[in-house]
């Protein structure tokens, strides 16, 4: 609609053609405009702002919990073996309960001293990481594996125990069937308790059961090869 005559005070724009006014815009509307403009950048550069923030505290808190859980599983670790450590055992064993079933087995190397003193300690150590991997790929499916001496390990295991002679059978397989580079082969002595067998008194006294009859099952061993004991 073309207009003859406006009010110039009233507006910021006007364009005249042929003695009419065909663009006029209002000096108000032109404010709000802007005004709306700018309210919309503040909002946008807040919203961006925020989204930033929330970022930044995100991947703070995932960096966080990722240093916690590397520090715990450090923490928890044997360094040579990669089995759980002592500290992890003493965690772990505290929390078993006696009224279900699981099954403790103390495991301890034969001849440790012998291959160390023959062949040095990096032969010890070659013994002591391929017990562990025997270890580790036997059991770890059904419980955890620790490292609680020097080559002294315990394995709890709280799966699968209908199949625990078939688990452990499967790990002796793996224990004679292995040929290191310092030393020839290996054996491990062990005994094994089930919370089942009888009311125990405290999980102590599993640990202390199972010990036995790992001494026992290393006193045989020994006896029959014919060798100190304490080598």
């Amino acid at each position: 609609m073309e207009i003859d005559s406006i009010d110039m005070r009233n507006y910021r724009c006007v364009e005249k053609q042929d003695g009419a006014y065909i663009v006029a815009v209002m000096v108000e509307d032109s404010y709000y405009l802007q005004g709306s403009f700018c309210a919309i950048l503040i909002v946008g550069i807040y919203l961006a702002l925020a989204s930033c923030c929330m970022v930044y505290m995100l991947s703070k808190v995932m960096k966080e919990k990722d240093e916690k859980e590397k520090f715990r599983y450090k923490s928890n670790t044997d360094e040579l073996t990669r089995c759980y450590n002592r500290r992890a055992y003493e965690e772990d064993i505290n929390k078993l309960d006696l009224t279900k079933e699981w099954v403790y087995i103390s495991m301890d190397l034969n001849g440790l001293k012998n291959a160390n003193d023959s062949f040095g300690h990096a032969a010890g150590d070659e013994l002591i990481c391929a017990a562990a991997d025997c270890m580790k790929n036997s059991f770890s499916e059904h419980g955890k594996v620790y490292r609680v001496g020097g080559d002294e390990f315990v394995v709890i295991i709280t799966k699968d125990i209908l199949q625990f002679e078939n688990i452990l059978s499967t790990f002796d397989q793996r224990v004679a069937g292995w040929h290191g580079e310092f030393v020839e082969s290996m054996t491990v002595s062990y005994g094994y308790v089930y919370s089942s067998e009888r009311k125990w008194k405290s999980i102590f006294d599993i640990s202390k059961a199972s010990d036995e009859r790992m001494y026992e099952s290393k006193k045989q061993y020994y006896t029959r090869i014919g060798i100190d004991r304490r080598r």
